[in-house]
């Protein structure tokens, strides 16, 4: 099993937030395959810093560029298609959701509209 952090988390890396990273290690010592990111966190973050300066694209780049990305597949549309009907969230949301489903990975979001979402497994920072 391996973790899949949501936008909410790299952001935060990317702050330098203490905290957050102190609890991302400790994950990490339980779950030590490399972390992943959802296709559509990696755009997110992308289309993010698209007006910040150089250097700061670049340092934002250099963390997103570090993960692994899930792609989308047929499995990833039946998913989001099942997860659509059932919740009234983002299709962002439920995206990352359906992907972290498919690959049964484990989300780790500072975004309490997850909770909601019986079919993932996940854990809050």
């Amino acid at each position: 099993m391996f973790l899949v952090f949501d936008t909410s988390v790299v952001i935060e890396i990317e702050r330098g937030n203490r905290e957050i990273i102190r609890k991302l290690n400790e994950l990490r010592r339980l779950y030590p395959a490399p972390p992943k990111i959802s296709f559509i966190v990696y755009y997110e973050l992308i289309h993010g810093i698209r007006k910040r300066s150089p250097k700061n694209k670049a340092k934002v780049e250099k963390i997103i560029n570090a993960f692994e990305v899930l792609h989308t597949t047929n499995t990833t549309a039946r998913n989001l298609s099942k997860l659509k009907g059932k919740y009234e969230l983002s299709l962002t949301d439920l995206f990352i959701a359906s992907q972290v489903m498919e690959e049964k990975g484990i989300l780790i979001t500072r975004d309490k509209d997850f909770d909601k979402i019986g079919e993932i497994e996940k854990v809050f920072v």
